[in-house]
């Protein structure tokens, strides 16, 4: 197999799983997200609360009734990345060790190129995002076709340099709201 053939098949692992959430759940996440004690990322960029923090069991993060939905959500998106990529089996063990609520406000978006594995997050295995809102923008990967973000849906892709992706601003300058996280190698979070 020539260099150009496995790049590519390695730039096609994002999953996308639709409905995973209803409207009526992703309303009632962002409703209570809103409500915890929020930050301000990287000068503004967006709002976020940390739902689960490294070192805590993901049942008891989800354990609010609102975000039984959510954590209903990230196990089919979990379980539909690995029936279409089961190659993630043969990894050493990795499992969800952080999830973070994010919102940004009009006219805010993300907009550097980033992966989520470096220097300071070197076991960083698989980047999920789960969109809370609907919105006239998109996830664009810089080697990949760009995700819409629609409430409900779920994405999922290696976290490496190979994804590297950003945001875009909402055109109809509505509020977005997200939740992200990242599935590590297990010896190092627990």
């Amino acid at each position: 197999m020539k260099l150009g053939s496995l790049l590519f098949l390695i730039f096609l692992m994002i999953e996308q799983v639709d409905n995973l959430l209803t409207k009526e759940e992703c309303d009632q996440i962002i409703d209570y997200g809103k409500s915890l004690d929020m930050d301000i990322y990287d000068k503004g960029r967006y709002y976020y609360s940390n739902i689960m923090r490294r070192n805590t069991m993901m049942e008891d993060a989800f354990s609010p009734p609102v975000l039984q939905p959510a954590y209903h959500a990230l196990v089919k998106l979990k379980e539909s990345y690995i029936k279409s990529f089961p190659e993630v089996n043969n990894l050493d063990p990795w499992t969800l060790d952080y999830v973070r609520f994010k919102w940004w406000k009009p006219k805010d978006h993300y907009d550097r190129w980033h992966s989520e594995h470096d220097f300071c997050q070197p076991y960083r295995t698989l980047s999920f995002l789960l969109y809370l809102s609907d919105n006239n923008c998109s996830t664009h990967f810089r080697r990949h076709e760009s995700v819409a973000t629609r409430a409900g849906r779920g994405i999922m892709f290696p976290a490496y340099f190979t994804h590297e992706h950003r945001g875009e601003q909402c055109k109809d300058g509505l509020d977005r709201y997200m939740l992200s996280g990242y599935y590590s190698f297990y010896e190092i979070i627990k």
